[in-house]
């Protein structure tokens, strides 16, 4: 039953849930496991509140997935995102799983998206590009967001719906702009300091 499924696989209750330890890909085994699974995304995206610090809980169901069972666990993050796009944080569980476990879904997801919601203010609250930056050694960090923004941008004009993406691509061009700014100030600062 649902139940029995939930008590396995559901977390105990703490702040920043990890699926570091987890790995539970062998739920695509069991027939009709969707239902059970979107369940469960709900509970713990409902309960469990997500910063966007290392990989949701959630990537533990998609690890390292192969052939039929790739396909499944696709259908369901296309289907979840249709029923879904307008709960940023459901949406951003989705984002990250396709971030961390299923790299080869993120063009695919933006897309679909972008073809069910135009909302500039949905949009910017989920992390398309992660939550933070980190770099090491002489890294501008403004240059690796900023990187991230015109990937995601490049990914947005590939879409067919047109003027509506006007506030997004405006809102994805402000970042950018805004990244130019803090590397240019960055690599200033450190101009400065050498001399």
């Amino acid at each position: 039953s649902i139940d029995v499924y939930k008590r396995k696989i559901k977390p105990e209750k703490h702040f920043g849930i990890s699926s570091d330890h987890k790995n539970l890909a062998f739920v695509w085994e069991v027939e009709k496991i969707e239902p059970v699974l979107k369940e469960i995304f709900d509970l713990v995206t409902e309960r469990e509140p997500y910063f966007g610090i290392s990989d949701h809980f959630c990537n533990s169901f998609f690890r390292n997935l192969q052939g039929e069972t790739k396909e499944r666990a696709k259908n369901f993050l296309l289907d979840y995102c249709k029923a879904n796009f307008s709960d940023s944080n459901k949406m951003n569980v989705v984002v990250d799983i396709v971030r961390h476990s299923m790299k080869e879904m993120f063009n695919e997801i933006l897309l679909l998206f972008l073809s069910l919601s135009q909302d500039r203010g949905i949009f910017s609250k989920i992390w398309w590009r992660g939550n933070g930056t980190s770099g090491s050694g002489n890294v501008i960090l403004a240059d690796i967001e900023m990187a991230d923004w015109r990937n995601i941008l490049s990914i947005v004009e590939k879409s067919t719906v047109g003027i509506k993406l006007i506030p997004i691509k405006k809102y994805l061009n402000e970042q950018i702009e805004y990244c130019l700014k803090s590397g240019d100030a960055e690599r200033q600062m450190r101009f400065l300091d050498r001399y």
